[in-house]
């Protein structure tokens, strides 16, 4: 009786076939199938346009500067006739480069103390990158729509009504997008590796077993 191990390409097959069927199985649980030109297409036709509004501490204004901004948030959202989406995110900052600033400092330190003080800190902030307590909040607006000129140009008046009240808004593009998935879908891993960078078309991730 002879029996027939599997080759190397055979295996390969079979891995890439596996893969694949993965890769399928993710895209039937999302809800979008692709980022192209700016939008967010769904699975039922539609887009969406993703808005990025910076946050800004509302307490610092005086009674009178917070019912203006208030009342102009209220009247810039209340112009909107169709569904819209406002939702905050929750994300890791990303404090590679400071640590890496901050050791470059302790290394030029010539004094004792100030070295002493710098190495110290560095421990601080490490126990923080490690503990995924360094956070940063960021808020988005999702426009809904058939067409994509349609809702690009409504994303774009709404970024202009909001802006009138003073706060900081940007339309996001392609890679912001990813970023915002990324991080939603893959809150964990996005608190030591950033989102991949966009070569379109996009293609959902692979969860891996």
């Amino acid at each position: 009786m002879l029996l027939k191990f599997p080759g190397k390409k055979e295996a390969s097959k079979k891995k890439q076939a596996s893969q694949e069927e993965a890769r399928k199985a993710v895209q039937d649980w999302l809800p979008f199938k692709d980022i192209t030109a700016g939008v967010l297409v769904r699975k039922d036709g539609q887009v969406a346009a993703v808005l990025k509004v910076e946050p800004f501490n509302l307490s610092l204004k005086s009674e009178t500067e917070k019912k203006r901004i208030i009342t102009a948030v209220f009247e810039a959202l209340n112009g909107l006739k169709e569904p819209f989406q406002i939702f905050s995110l929750g994300r890791p900052v990303d404090l590679d480069a400071y640590l890496r600033e901050l050791q470059e400092k302790a290394r030029e330190a010539v004094s004792p103390a100030r070295k002493k003080l710098l190495q110290e800190y560095i421990r601080y902030v490490g126990t923080l990158v490690s503990s995924g307590e360094a956070m940063e909040r960021r808020y988005y607006i999702l426009l809904p729509g058939k067409e994509r000129e349609e809702i690009v140009q409504k994303a774009h008046e709404l970024a202009s009504n909001l802006e009138r009240s003073g706060l900081k808004v940007k339309i996001c593009e392609d890679q912001e997008i990813i970023d915002l998935l990324f991080v939603f879908l893959h809150p964990a891993q996005a608190a030591f590796e950033r989102p991949p960078l966009f070569a379109g078309p996009y293609l959902p991730p692979v969860v891996n077993g």
